[in-house]
């Protein structure tokens, strides 16, 4: 017992000098920061990184910005470099700020992974960058106009001290990922790297592409009118959420729509149930405990413009459904409507075609809302589905619409 009190004592003392020396190290790093005149924050507010909406950020529910490290480049730019973790990237990022907020734009160069989840059209580098280089946009006339021989020269200069660039634009920040943050000598002047590209981007005459400003809030990437709500318990006596068990609730609202199609709602439903267990011992004795299980499932539902006759759309299962005259179709889904007339005019011979091409998730329209069955609560089921429900919804024919009481398709085709 002595030698393990020992040896625990040991560890005991090891882990407090360690515990010091890790103290000690991070409040000269801080010092050494304010020395500049710069700003360390331990526990920054989300609003810090609340406007940017490209990846890394604007993707998933989790998001947590750590330690942030504020100030003024040399030149005088705002600057920000903080730790960020989501359930898709974890690690740190610097920026400047733009003198206007703009389209986005992705640069990477030499050692450095795309980011994940970015959608992008990758367009010609200039022969100035040279190879190694990949350039994405959404528009490529706004890549030929930003990528001008000042900021090639810039980027080159940024490239020649480190493996790799990962740049971006997200409105009026230039993001850059992987700052040298751990020590401030090397951190500033790579700070007046990034400051040069962002002079080289506002010398140019690209006030046409000038973005509106952002709401200060949780936003998600290429989906402007989504927003997050967090929790709204309301929704459990409106929403079809299983009515059995106790202690319901909501968790990861969001609220939102795309383009000109339907709004919707999705969320997690929590929900307990209890049940008591008994067991009897070899000597006969019963013994009884409460058992309580936690479950959950995901929500999401799309509001119609107007109330339409139930019908569902499910994968084929047991129940074969409404017979259609596409065998194919037949194999694959199982359609179940109360008006059969209503169903044929829904499920035409184009509709059938889009359903076996994009194969969604079972849904079924209850009055003026569409319900979904996405199995999980994420963002790329949510923005699958409501472009899978506006396209569903533009082949509706014209005349079903109209029998419903609309002057015309709510949804028109692209």
């Amino acid at each position: 017992m002595s030698a393990l009190t020992l040896v625990l004592l040991v560890m005991a003392v090891a882990g407090t000098l360690l515990a010091v020396f890790l103290f000690v190290r991070r409040q000269r790093y801080i010092k050494s920061l304010r020395d500049r005149g710069w700003t360390f924050v331990g526990s920054p507010v989300f609003e810090s990184v609340a406007r940017l909406s490209n990846p890394p950020f604007g993707m998933g529910f989790t998001r947590n910005p750590d330690d942030q490290i504020t100030g003024l480049t040399r030149s005088g730019r705002p600057f920000q470099v903080i730790e960020y973790g989501s359930e898709y990237w974890k690690g740190w990022v610097g920026m400047v700020t733009l003198s206007r907020r703009l389209p986005e734009l992705w640069i990477t160069g030499g050692q450095t992974q795309p980011r994940a989840g970015v959608a992008a059209t990758m367009v010609p580098v200039p022969p100035q960058l040279g190879a190694g280089w990949t350039v994405g946009v959404q528009d490529p006339a706004f890549a030929t106009e930003v990528l001008s021989g000042q900021l090639c020269t810039a980027l080159l200069t940024l490239a020649s001290g480190q493996p790799g660039v990962n740049l971006s634009i997200d409105g009026d920040q230039l993001v850059i990922q992987d700052p040298p943050r751990k020590d401030p000598d090397v951190l500033a002047p790579w700070l007046d790297q990034i400051a040069a590209i962002a002079d080289a981007i506002d010398a140019l005459p690209l006030d046409r592409w000038m973005q509106p400003p952002r709401e200060p809030r949780l936003s998600f990437y290429q989906h402007p009118d989504w927003w997050w709500i967090g929790q709204d318990d309301s929704l459990l006596h409106s929403t079809p959420v299983t009515q059995s068990g106790h202690d319901h609730s909501t968790s990861d609202v969001i609220r939102g729509r795309d383009g000109d199609g339907p709004p919707f709602v999705a969320f997690t439903h929590h929900w307990k149930t209890t049940r008591t267990e008994s067991s009897t011992d070899s000597e006969g004795r019963t013994t009884t405990r409460t058992v309580t299980e936690n479950h959950s499932e995901a929500i999401l539902g799309f509001e119609l413009p107007v109330g339409m006759p139930w019908i569902q759309v499910s994968r084929r299962g047991f129940g074969a459904g409404i017979s259609f005259e596409s065998e194919a179709f037949n194999e694959q889904f199982a359609i179940h409507a109360r008006d059969h007339k209503f169903a044929y005019d829904v499920i035409h011979p184009r509709q059938m075609e889009f359903l076996m091409a994009v194969q969604p998730v079972s849904f079924q329209v209850v009055g003026n809302w569409a319900w979904f069955e996405p199995g999980r609560h994420d963002h790329q089921t949510i923005a699958r589905s409501s472009y899978f429900l506006r396209d569903f919804l533009a082949r509706i024919p014209r005349f079903v619409w109209k029998n419903l009481g609309l002057q015309d398709s709510p949804y028109p085709q692209a």
